[in-house]
């Protein structure tokens, strides 16, 4: 589970340094939307895809119905290319810049309620990422074309 946290702590303190204004540009109502790629070892797709409906979707469920987070979905490609090479794109929609905060501090308390069997958890999320070959977030920032 400390391997997870860190890499979350990892991933938020990204989100957040991506650029020092890029939360200031928009008022902090404005949602934030993060796409989340996914490559996996060859193989592994179905497998990753049980393990992150299992012990990652119901946790994002959760903030769903707190409110932290607006939307969840789940994309797979269905034509692959040389580059980018993903398998699966996960893109949220996060209430606004202190919604990825409050994930970060909800999280723990969520996972404590979903997954009483923390061992158990902590080792599905653990095969999850060694099937992940490799990973990145996009924070995405909408243009005005008016």
């Amino acid at each position: 589970m400390s391997a997870i946290l860190k890499y979350a702590g990892v991933l938020f303190g990204a989100l957040f340094a991506v650029s020092p204004s890029a939360g200031a540009e928009q008022p902090a109502s404005t949602p934030v939307t993060v796409e989340y790629y996914y490559k996996l070892a060859p193989g592994g797709a179905k497998e990753w895809l049980e393990l992150y409906k299992k012990n990652h979707n119901p946790i994002l469920k959760q903030l769903m119905k707190e409110g932290i987070l607006k939307s969840e979905k789940l994309y797979e490609c269905r034509f692959h290319a040389a580059t980018p090479a993903w398998d699966y794109k996960v893109v949220m929609v996060w209430r606004g810049w202190a919604a990825l905060e409050e994930d970060r501090q909800r999280e723990p308390e969520i996972i404590r309620a979903l997954y009483p069997n923390k061992e158990d958890h902590e080792r599905e999320e653990r095969r999850r990422w060694e099937i992940t070959l490799a990973h990145w977030d996009d924070v995405l920032s909408e243009v005005p074309l008016e």
